[in-house]
């Protein structure tokens, strides 16, 4: 089954479409569930633009996006956050991670907007710190951590809500090649585990550990 299905998406930021920038230009993808794909490309090519309409950061200029068959143009303001806070969880290259914050109440905070009550909350961001290979550090700050723990927590984090989607922009782009081994086998353990992945990269070695390369240049799918 189709998780997601663009047809002839076109992104055009700014209000002239003469002079405005035309980020995407009639991309159409299908990506099943439980898929773990790679969209790839330089900087520039739209692979951003195409990764924020996925997760319902943005909205297309034109073309139809359908999640588990839903177009979602259709979907009000309310509705797409609801997407965003069950359906879809992000992991960044920059971590984005609160300094104040141990480990696991990093891993809580979407619980915490989903209702979650406080005792299932720090169970579950423990059992998901364990499941990403860090328990050990759950009470640590960020600044007590390595890049690669970093991301970890993110990871977990992003399980939170336990999402269908996992959608992770250059999650490796800070790393040495050994700490991105490392977070590309936790990624992989997850696929395992069922979840769809869509790795957005411009780094043909992390593209390569996805079954399947979407390639982007200049707003088209090549």
């Amino acid at each position: 089954m189709n998780l997601i299905k663009t047809v002839d998406l076109h992104k055009i930021y700014g209000k002239d479409p003469h002079t405005g920038v035309h980020a995407l230009r009639g991309v159409s993808i299908e990506i099943e569930e439980g898929e773990y794909v790679a969209i790839m490309g330089p900087s520039g090519s739209g692979k951003s633009t195409l990764m924020h309409i996925i997760g319902f950061l943005d909205t297309p200029t034109s073309g139809k996006y359908y999640f588990e068959g839903q177009d979602v143009s259709t979907l009000t303001e309310p509705e797409l956050a609801d997407l965003r806070k069950w359906k879809v969880g992000f992991v960044f290259q920059q971590f984005n991670l609160l300094a104040r914050l141990k480990a696991w109440e990093n891993v809580e905070i979407p619980m915490i907007y989903a209702g979650v009550p406080a005792k299932e909350r720090k169970k579950r961001a423990y059992e998901l710190l364990e499941m990403v290979g860090l328990a050990e550090r759950a009470e640590h700050h960020p600044n007590e951590l390595s890049g690669g723990e970093m991301q970890r927590v993110a990871i977990a984090r992003a399980l939170a809500n336990n999402p269908k989607l996992i959608l992770a922009d250059e999650p490796t782009g800070n790393l040495d090649t050994k700490t991105e081994e490392e977070i590309l086998a936790v990624f992989r353990d997850l696929h395992d585990r069922g979840k769809t992945i869509i790795v957005v990269t411009h780094d043909p070695e992390v593209a390569e550990h996805a079954g399947r390369i979407i390639h982007i240049r200049d707003g088209v799918i090549v």
